[in-house]
């Protein structure tokens, strides 16, 4: 059986922060990363030019299940947040390239953070074992003190006991990148709970006849996401992106981890999106009944010319009943007004978000009432630390969810380690 001071399960951004933290405090560490690679999922971060923080930070960037969760994670960027991490990885030799208050590596190339990450692991005296996964952990109590003095940790491969362990495996988001949920059963094996986790930062899927008419289309927009009960839960602005099965883009992510909740809990959310945000319907119902009389011969199609794209605006009609090639004069004032109405007030019903292949992030995990944000140590189980994705914490798009890994991970391994000097 092989010992070591902290064993990290997963070798992904949170695993690896976590291990530089522990390995520079002193402490041996062990990681066991079940991919061949560490850090495979950076690689696929800020369409491969890894956004990995921002400079624009606040408690609204960091979301939860948990009432006071969005606390949690800004009490503990407070202790290592975005300038912390800007400073280490100079140290290392990530220089940053800001645009926009989201900060990527200067070569543009999430292989750079990736390479010099794990470049810097292996100038330590880390243990990395890749291609081997843990599938159980337990308790180790002490012969001589009959107290818990570990944890004896089992992988496909073989045994461990750890006087601290460290799990970092991620969510369910991105199976391709090792993601798969393992964390969870493990964690429960330590008498922890897990809410369950769902997608985020994804599409959402439509069930409507207009689907095929509006796919291919962007424009500036904004989303809306609403409960079965009509609560605004969220809210976001950009680029709206209209596919085959549904809706995409920025704003969408934004706000599926809120579809995906009331959808799990066998609500009905619905969306409501504005494809005219610089105008009024009021301002849009004038310019229609112009339209209607200049010229005479034009179609309910040809009346939305110059106001949206030709495939968006067959998709509207086609939700507002109305023929493309009808007669602009037939069109009533009523239905003027219900095309008005209907760009700042398009109503859409979510069948589902896009799945865990898709999505970009979970929400949901360990409960943060079941971990100290001080040192991210398990209230459940001494000498358990939680890092990354596994707890219940998600960020929005922008390099908040990078930032969460490196804040939870620098948090954890520094305080595994100075917990097990002082035992030492």
């Amino acid at each position: 059986m092989d010992k070591t001071d902290i064993l990290i399960a997963g070798g992904g951004a949170a695993g690896i922060i976590a291990a530089l933290a522990a390995s520079g405090s002193g402490a041996g560490v062990t990681v066991i990363e079940k991919m061949p690679l560490l850090g495979k999922k950076i690689l696929a971060t800020g369409n491969g030019k890894c956004n990995y923080t921002n400079y624009y930070q606040s408690e609204e960037c960091y979301r939860s299940s948990s009432v006071d969760g969005s606390l949690f994670a800004w009490d503990a960027l407070k202790k290592f947040g975005c300038m912390e991490t800007v400073g280490l990885f100079k140290k290392y030799g990530i220089m940053p390239y800001e645009k926009d208050g989201y900060v990527y590596p200067l070569p543009g190339q999430a292989s750079s953070v990736r390479d010099i990450l794990e470049r810097q692991l292996k100038n330590t005296d880390t243990v990395i074992n890749t291609d081997e996964r843990v599938v159980k952990a337990k308790i180790h109590i002490s012969k001589k003190s009959r107290q818990q003095d570990g944890f004896i940790i089992e992988t496909d491969k073989k045994q461990y006991f750890a006087k601290k362990f460290i799990i970092a495996t991620g969510g369910k988001a991105g199976f391709v990148h090792g993601s798969d949920g393992s964390g969870y059963k493990i964690a429960k094996c330590l008498g922890h709970s897990v809410i369950p986790p769902l997608p985020a930062l994804t599409s959402c899927i439509l069930d409507e006849k207009f689907l095929k008419d509006w796919a291919g289309v962007r424009t500036k927009g904004t989303v809306s996401a609403f409960s079965g009960t009509g609560q605004l839960l969220c809210q976001d602005s950009g680029e709206l992106q209209f596919v085959a099965q549904g809706i995409s883009g920025i704003p969408v992510f934004q706000v599926s981890r809120y579809i995906s909740a009331e959808l799990h809990n066998k609500r009905k959310p619905y969306l409501v999106i504005d494809i005219m945000p610089l105008y009024s319907i009021e301002e849009i119902a004038s310019e229609l009944k112009r339209r209607r009389t200049e010229p005479v011969n034009q179609s309910a199609g040809d009346m939305l010319e110059g106001i949206l794209n030709s495939r968006l605006a067959l998709a509207l009609l086609k939700k507002c009943g109305i023929p493309v090639k009808r007669r602009a004069l037939e069109i009533t004032d009523k239905e003027t007004i219900k095309i008005a109405k209907s760009m700042k007030e398009w109503r859409l019903n979510p069948q589902a978000t896009g799945g865990f292949d898709k999505a970009q992030i979970t929400c949901g995990g360990i409960p943060v009432s079941e971990i100290n944000g001080d040192t991210m140590q398990s209230r459940i189980c001494g000498g358990l630390y939680f890092a990354g994705e596994i707890a219940d914490i998600d960020g929005i798009c922008g390099g908040y969810n990078l930032q969460w890994a490196w804040t939870s991970g620098y948090i954890a391994g520094s305080s595994a380690a100075k917990s097990c000097t002082s035992i030492s």
